[in-house]
Protein backbone atom coordinates (compact mmCIF):
# COMPACT_ATOMS: atom_id res chain seq x y z
CA UNK A 1 0.00 0.00 0.00
CA UNK A 2 2.86 2.24 0.93
CA UNK A 3 4.48 1.72 -2.45
CA UNK A 4 1.21 2.89 -4.40
CA UNK A 5 0.28 5.65 -2.20
CA UNK A 6 4.36 6.47 -2.92
CA UNK A 7 3.46 6.40 -6.80
CA UNK A 8 0.53 7.96 -6.62
CA UNK A 9 1.89 11.14 -5.51
CA UNK A 10 4.83 10.90 -7.56
CA UNK A 11 2.33 10.24 -10.26
CA UNK A 12 0.78 13.89 -8.89
CA UNK A 13 3.72 15.75 -8.75
CA UNK A 14 4.89 14.67 -11.50
CA UNK A 15 1.49 16.06 -13.27
CA UNK A 16 1.25 19.48 -11.53
CA UNK A 17 4.94 19.91 -13.07
CA UNK A 18 4.39 19.26 -16.24
CA UNK A 19 1.16 21.39 -16.10
CA UNK A 20 2.58 24.09 -14.65
CA UNK A 21 5.74 23.71 -17.51
CA UNK A 22 3.63 23.46 -20.14
CA UNK A 23 1.48 27.45 -18.91
CA UNK A 24 4.10 30.31 -20.71
CA UNK A 25 3.45 33.39 -21.38
CA UNK A 26 3.47 33.19 -25.34
CA UNK A 27 3.41 30.42 -27.44
CA UNK A 28 5.44 32.63 -30.16
CA UNK A 29 7.96 33.80 -27.36
CA UNK A 30 9.83 30.39 -27.13
CA UNK A 31 9.30 30.82 -23.18
CA UNK A 32 11.99 33.84 -23.47
CA UNK A 33 12.57 35.37 -19.68
CA UNK A 34 13.59 38.26 -21.15
CA UNK A 35 12.75 40.51 -24.32
CA UNK A 36 14.06 38.43 -27.37
CA UNK A 37 15.01 41.08 -29.31
CA UNK A 38 17.63 42.68 -26.26
CA UNK A 39 19.47 39.15 -27.07
CA UNK A 40 20.22 40.49 -30.57
CA UNK A 41 23.55 42.30 -31.62
CA UNK A 42 27.28 42.00 -30.64
CA UNK A 43 27.78 41.52 -26.86
CA UNK A 44 31.38 42.64 -25.06
CA UNK A 45 32.84 40.92 -22.08
CA UNK A 46 33.73 43.64 -19.72
CA UNK A 47 33.56 41.64 -16.31
CA UNK A 48 34.42 37.93 -15.00
CA UNK A 49 34.23 35.99 -11.82
CA UNK A 50 35.76 32.70 -11.54
CA UNK A 51 32.57 31.72 -8.80
CA UNK A 52 29.49 32.34 -7.92
CA UNK A 53 30.27 34.31 -4.64
CA UNK A 54 33.64 35.48 -5.93
CA UNK A 55 33.66 39.71 -7.03
CA UNK A 56 34.09 40.78 -10.82
CA UNK A 57 36.86 41.73 -11.87
CA UNK A 58 37.72 42.93 -15.41
CA UNK A 59 37.98 40.81 -18.22
CA UNK A 60 41.83 40.98 -18.44
CA UNK A 61 42.19 39.13 -21.54
CA UNK A 62 41.69 39.83 -25.49
CA UNK A 63 38.92 41.58 -26.54
CA UNK A 64 36.00 38.80 -26.71
CA UNK A 65 32.68 39.27 -28.39
CA UNK A 66 29.92 37.40 -29.34
CA UNK A 67 27.01 38.28 -31.96
CA UNK A 68 23.36 36.84 -31.51
CA UNK A 69 21.16 37.75 -34.91
CA UNK A 70 17.53 37.37 -35.54
CA UNK A 71 17.84 34.19 -37.12
CA UNK A 72 19.65 32.21 -34.88
CA UNK A 73 22.86 32.51 -36.59
CA UNK A 74 25.76 33.19 -34.13
CA UNK A 75 29.32 33.99 -33.94
CA UNK A 76 32.10 34.53 -31.53
CA UNK A 77 35.59 36.08 -31.36
CA UNK A 78 38.54 36.56 -28.98
CA UNK A 79 39.58 34.71 -25.84
CA UNK A 80 37.65 31.78 -26.45
CA UNK A 81 38.25 31.14 -30.55
CA UNK A 82 36.90 32.81 -33.77
CA UNK A 83 34.04 30.76 -35.19
CA UNK A 84 30.48 30.88 -36.51
CA UNK A 85 27.60 28.96 -35.55
CA UNK A 86 23.94 28.89 -35.09
CA UNK A 87 22.39 29.34 -30.95
CA UNK A 88 19.03 28.40 -29.90
CA UNK A 89 17.71 30.50 -26.90
CA UNK A 90 14.73 29.08 -24.62
CA UNK A 91 13.73 30.44 -21.20
CA UNK A 92 17.22 31.75 -19.79
CA UNK A 93 18.88 29.43 -21.70
CA UNK A 94 21.41 30.48 -24.61
CA UNK A 95 23.11 27.39 -26.06
CA UNK A 96 25.30 28.08 -28.90
CA UNK A 97 26.58 25.40 -31.33
CA UNK A 98 29.64 25.13 -33.57
CA UNK A 99 29.80 22.25 -36.44
CA UNK A 100 26.83 20.92 -35.07
CA UNK A 101 27.95 20.77 -31.99
CA UNK A 102 27.13 22.61 -28.31
CA UNK A 103 30.38 24.99 -27.60
CA UNK A 104 28.99 27.13 -24.68
CA UNK A 105 26.21 27.27 -22.80
CA UNK A 106 24.83 30.82 -20.93
CA UNK A 107 22.21 31.04 -18.38
CA UNK A 108 20.71 34.09 -18.31
CA UNK A 109 21.00 35.96 -15.04
CA UNK A 110 19.81 39.64 -16.20
CA UNK A 111 19.23 40.79 -20.09
CA UNK A 112 18.60 44.36 -19.80
CA UNK A 113 19.28 47.36 -23.09
CA UNK A 114 22.90 47.15 -23.07
CA UNK A 115 24.17 44.95 -20.55
CA UNK A 116 24.21 41.19 -19.27
CA UNK A 117 24.93 39.04 -16.62
CA UNK A 118 25.55 35.58 -17.84
CA UNK A 119 26.77 31.88 -16.00
CA UNK A 120 28.91 30.68 -18.88
CA UNK A 121 29.70 27.09 -19.44
CA UNK A 122 32.13 25.77 -22.04
CA UNK A 123 31.45 22.01 -24.11
CA UNK A 124 33.59 19.76 -22.74
CA UNK A 125 35.02 21.70 -19.82
CA UNK A 126 33.88 21.62 -15.67
CA UNK A 127 34.98 25.69 -16.47
CA UNK A 128 32.21 27.55 -14.96
CA UNK A 129 32.49 31.32 -15.28
CA UNK A 130 29.87 34.29 -14.23
CA UNK A 131 30.25 37.40 -17.23
CA UNK A 132 28.85 40.48 -17.29
CA UNK A 133 28.87 42.00 -21.14
CA UNK A 134 27.69 44.59 -22.93
CA UNK A 135 26.35 45.37 -26.06
CA UNK A 136 28.25 47.18 -29.02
Amino acid sequence: MKKYCNLVTLMMVTILFVGISSCSKDDDDNGFNYPKESLYGTWRMSEVKMSESGSYVDWPMKATTATFNSDGTYSGSGYFGNGNGTYTAIGNTITTYVNGSVYIVYTVLSLNGSTAELKMTRSGSDEVLWIKCVKR
